[in-house]
């Protein structure tokens, strides 16, 4: 069977409860966040599928995250980016949220059974959503760094229930419900 892996970069596990939240993340920060968020799920979801077995509970799990907490996310920038430099660089940001939200919809069809996919085939569809967020998240900071927007969590539109990423005085990143 296929090596079903992520980058090792990329693997991690939650780690225990943190104590309360003390002061707001960077947009840098919660986007770190997202992403370790994203590859947790991932990982174990891949694997799920090199253990032979199909990974419904774990695509289920990133496919639920992905639409609550990426999507609400990408939702929220389009306004701050569009704001934050050359259309061209905002319209191709904008167009990555696309592709971001097709990568989505995919695995959610897989996690339905309305798109038919093998085990290799599901592995090959979560790293590249990986990647593709992955490179999403580097080509915002760029933009974000070369305006002079403030690139700051708090400086997002939020609605009611969205998570509020903090970090303690450890540094560890935290996060509670607004």
């Amino acid at each position: 069977m296929a090596a079903l892996s992520l980058p090792h970069a990329h693997r991690s596990e939650p780690g225990p409860a943190s104590p309360p939240v003390r002061s707001p993340l960077t947009l840098a920060g919660e986007h770190a966040l997202l992403l370790r968020q994203v590859t947790t799920r991932a990982a174990r979801l891949l694997t799920a599928a090199a253990a032979g077995r199909w990974p419904g509970a774990e695509l289920a799990a990133l496919v639920d995250y992905a639409r609550a907490e990426l999507l609400r996310q990408a939702a929220e920038e389009e306004a701050l980016l569009s704001a934050a430099g050359p259309a061209e660089a905002s319209a191709r940001l904008a167009r990555d949220h696309v592709r971001l939200r097709s990568g989505i919809d995919l695995l959610a069809r897989a996690a339905a059974g309305e798109q038919p996919l093998s085990a290799a085939q599901l592995a090959a569809a979560t790293r590249d959503f990986v990647s593709q967020l992955e490179r999403h998240l580097h080509a915002e900071h760029r933009l974000l760094a070369a305006s002079r927007v403030p690139a700051t969590a708090a400086s997002l539109p939020r609605g009611s229930g969205t998570p509020a990423m903090s970090t303690d005085d450890g540094g560890r990143q935290t996060g509670q419900l607004r």
